[in-house]
């Protein structure tokens, strides 16, 4: 009996230092569709599929669980794409199941450059609601499908979650925080540059331009055309040439509506440790509707 014993507690124990194994040699922000096929059977992989609720009932990839996009989000003082309020937020990640310490793989659609930015503003909002280890599936679901993979179409859900959202204010920049810090943090825009510079007008704003002192980083370029993300080397120069090279840093990155920001506060933030990224979630929609607050045009 006690040799039974043994030999069960054995295999336990390599059962679970072999999940932490992978896991911990695996822990990055970014995910191949060949480590998650690897790692599916592992219980402490949570695999958060954002896409429309049609696109995952027609398949998707084995024990994922369905959050569309839109219960990330909310509109919040008349301005589009917010974080939801707390209490909704909360609901969303305990009734999925979702811990603190979950390894959460995001995966969404890829085809267009909204759909890409759906998957960093996830995981910004994760971060946000104290979840340690947010990742994306590079290409996304896209990239399992090229594989040749299994699909499902299975409903799949988990046991709710006893987890209390720890909030992490440090991820998130309101206005007057973005005033006060505009000489010490760098301020990064992604918007196409004519918009930076107020060359052309966007119609969800009131004015046009940009915060003086900001750096015009668009988002695309943290994406290559087949929406992957880029070759770290590359994202490396580009946050070095326009932010530098201190990785304590204070930093709030923007945009028209605070979504589109999720793309370089991924990057800078999970992908090149930049530990002090914040998003202005108002961005440039709740800023151009300040007469106050200071805006120029051209560089």
């Amino acid at each position: 009996m006690k040799k039974h014993l043994f030999c069960f507690l054995a295999v336990a124990f390599l059962l679970t230092a072999s999940f932490a194994y992978c896991l911990e040699n695996a822990n990055e922000p970014v995910v191949s569709a060949e480590w998650l096929y690897d790692n599916l059977d592992n219980p402490a992989v949570f695999v958060l599929d954002i896409r429309k609720v049609e696109d995952y009932r027609a398949g998707h990839i084995p024990k994922a669980v369905s959050l569309t996009y839109a219960a990330w989000r909310t509109m919040e003082n008349n301005l589009d794409c917010q974080l939801p309020h707390k209490d909704e937020l909360a609901d969303t990640i305990c009734s999925s199941g979702i811990h603190a310490d979950t390894f959460v793989v995001i995966v969404g659609n890829t085809d267009t450059e909204k759909q890409r930015i759906n998957s960093t503003r996830v995981a910004w909002t994760l971060k946000y609601a104290g979840v340690k280890r947010p990742a994306i599936l590079d290409g996304g679901h896209k990239a399992w499908i090229s594989k040749n993979y299994p699909l499902s179409t299975e409903w799949v859900k988990r046991p709710k979650s006893n987890y209390k959202c720890k909030w992490n204010e440090n991820v998130v920049a309101k206005k007057d925080y973005v005033k006060h810090h505009l000489k010490d943090a760098a301020i990064v825009d992604v918007r196409p540059e004519r918009l930076f510079k107020g060359e052309i007008s966007d119609p969800m704003l009131k004015r046009k331009g940009h915060i003086p002192g900001a750096v015009n980083l668009p988002y695309y370029l943290v994406f290559k055309k087949d929406g992957t993300f880029e070759e770290i080397k590359k994202l490396k120069f580009l946050a070095s040439a326009h932010v530098g090279d201190e990785k304590n840093k204070e930093i709030v990155v923007l945009c028209c509506n605070g979504q589109f920001a999720s793309s370089w506060w991924f990057a800078l933030s999970e992908m090149l440790g930049y530990v002090n990224t914040k998003i202005y979630d108002g961005s440039m929609e709740e800023w151009c509707g300040d007469k106050d607050a200071p805006l120029v045009e051209g560089e």
